[in-house]
C-alpha cells in the first residue's frame, strides 16, 4: 500500500520524531512535527491532535493548520456516540471514518462548526499508551473524501508516532513529580528516596532509546524496504543501542567506585601523555562541530591509574564538546608547581548559573538542558570526579555565565 517514497519518508520522520524525544523536546513541539508531517504525505489534509484530559475531555494537543477557531470550539469535547469523530473514536476505541459530514449523524451538533471552516470528512483514530486510550488523531479534508488503503496506512504509523510522543511526555512527567515528591519526604527517608530517584532517572534515559529500536524493528517487520533503507534502520537499532550500552557502562561504573569496589591501579605515568592519547580520539568530533581541542603544558609526572584518568579526560572533554559553540576553542592544560600536580579543561561554553552548580555533580540530573546537540545521560561529570577520588586526586569546577567553564584535576603527590 506504501509506495517506496512513503516508506522513506515514514523512517526519516520516525528518525526525526526519535531525536526530538531524545533531546527532551516539548510534546507540543513533537507532536507539531508529526501533524505536518503527514499533512504533506496527504495533500490538502488538515490533521490534529487532541489529547484526553484528566477531567475525561478532550483537550488541544497540535492543529497548526487548522483554523483557531474552530480548535478552540471543540476544545473541552467530551467523548459520547454523537460526539463528532474524535469523541466517537475515543468512545468507541476504534478508529471512525466519517466521509461526509453533512449527513453523518454523528456529526449533528458540529455541522454548523465544520461548515463555516470548510470541513467535509474527517477519519479519527485513538491514541493509546500502554494500551490506555489518551487521545485521537483526526485527519481532515475540505470536500467529501473516503481514504484509500494508503492513506488509513499512514495515519496508522503516525497515530504511533504520536502515542510513543505522548507516553514519553507521561513518563517525563511522572519522573518530575516523583522527583519532587521526593524532596518533600523527611530527611530520615533520604537514602530511600536517592535510590528510588536513581532507578527512576534510568528508566527515562532507557526508555526513548528503548522506543527507537521497538519502532525501526517494525519497520523492518513490516514493510518492504530497499537495502538502503533496510541499512538506515538497523543503523539507528546500532545507535541506541550503543547508546544504552554507554548507559549502563556508566552506571556500573558509578555504582562500583561508589560501593569502593572499583579496581584501581596506581602508577607513575606522564599525564600529558594520556591526555593526547584522549583527545586523539575526540579530534574528528570536534572538528566536524568547528572546535579546536587544545593541548599545552608541561610533561606532568603523577601517580594514577592509567584507563581511569583516560576515562575522567574524555568525559570532561566530550562535555565540554556537547556545549560549546563552533569556532571555540576547548584547552587541555598541564601544570606542575611545586606544591600541586594540575590538569585544566577549560572551554568557551555558555557556562553555568551559580544556583545550579550544586546539581552538576547529580547523577542523571542535566540541569533541565535540552540544549545539547546529544542527549547526555547526566553521568559524565558525576562519574569524572568519582574516578579522581577514586585516584587519590580531586576535581573542582567553576563557570561563568556567556565565558564558559574551568575544571580542574588536582592529584596528590605522595611525599618524596
Amino acid at each position: 500500500m506504501l509506495t517506496e517514497v512513503d516508506v522513506t519518508a515514514v523512517l526519516d520522520h520516525q528518525t526525526s520524531v526519535m531525536e526530538q524525544l531524545a533531546s527532551d523536546a516539548s510534546l507540543s513541539c513533537v507532536l507539531d512535527s508529526i501533524v505536518i508531517a503527514l499533512e504533506e504525505l496527504i495533500p490538502e489534509s488538515r490533521c490534529s491532535v487532541l489529547l484526553l484530559d484528566t477531567d475525561g475531555v478532550l483537550r488541544h494537543g497540535a492543529a497548526p493548520n487548522l483554523p483557531t477557531a474552530y480548535s478552540e470550539a471543540i476544545d473541552g469535547l467530551a467523548p459520547g456516540p454523537l460526539a463528532g469523530s474524535c469523541g466517537t473514536a475515543v468512545h468507541l476505541g476504534e478508529p471512525v471514518v466519517v466521509t461526509d459530514v453533512t449527513t453523518d449523524p454523528r456529526w449533528v451538533d458540529f455541522r454548523s462548526l465544520a461548515r463555516t471552516h470548510g470541513i467535509g470528512a474527517c477519519w479519527s483514530s485513538p491514541i493509546r499508551s500502554r494500551s490506555e486510550i489518551v487521545g485521537t488523531f483526526a485527519v481532515y479534508d475540505h470536500k467529501p473524501h473516503r481514504p484509500d488503503g494508503r492513506e488509513q496506512e499512514l495515519v496508522r504509523r503516525f497515530t504511533h508516532l504520536a502515542s510513543i510522543a505522548v507516553d514519553h511526555d507521561r513518563a517525563s512527567r511522572q519522573r518530575q513529580a516523583h522527583h519532587q515528591a521526593n524532596l518533600a519526604r523527611q530527611s530520615a527517608e533520604a537514602a530511600s528516596h536517592a535510590k528510588s530517584q536513581f532507578v527512576t532517572a534510568l528508566s527515562h534515559e532507557l526508555r526513548t532509546p528503548l522506543q527507537s529500536i521497538t519502532g525501526f524493528t517494525e519497520n523492518l517487520k513490516t514493510l518492504q524496504l530497499t537495502p538502503d533503507q533496510r541499512h538506515k534502520a538497523l543503523d539507528g537499532i546500532d545507535g541506541a543501542a550503543r547508546h544504552i550500552l554507554a548507559i549502563v557502562d556508566d552506571v556500573l561504573d558509578l555504582a562500583r567506585v561508589e560501593a569502593g569496589a572499583m579496581p584501581i591501579q596506581l602508577e607513575h605515568l606522564d599525564a600529558r601523555g594520556v591526555i593526547t592519547v584522549a583527545t586523539d580520539l575526540l579530534q574528528p568530533l570536534a572538528a566536524q562541530r568547528s572546535i579546536t581541542i587544545m593541548c599545552d603544558g608541561p610533561p606532568l609526572l603523577v601517580e594514577a591509574d592509567r584507563r581511569r584518568l583516560r576515562q575522567v579526560i574524555l568525559n570532561l572533554v566530550s562535555n565540554a564538546l556537547r556545549f560549546s559553540p563552533p569556532k571555540t576553542t576547548i584547552r587541555v592544560h598541564t601544570d606542575g608547581t611545586a606544591q600541586r600536580d594540575l590538569v585544566h579543561v577549560i572551554d568557551e561554553g555558555p557556562g553555568i548559573p551559580d544556583d545550579l552548580l550544586d546539581r552538576l555533580f547529580v547523577p542523571f540530573d542535566r540541569l533541565g538542558a535540552d540544549a545539547g546537540r546529544e542527549g547526555g545521560a547526566g553521568l559524565g561529570l558525576v562519574l569524572a570526579r568519582r574516578l579522581t577520588e577514586a585516584m587519590g586526586g580531586s576535581l573542582d569546577l567553576k563557570s561563568t555565565v556567556g565565558c564558559g567553564t574551568h575544571v580542574t584535576i588536582t592529584f596528590s603527590r605522595q611525599p618524596s
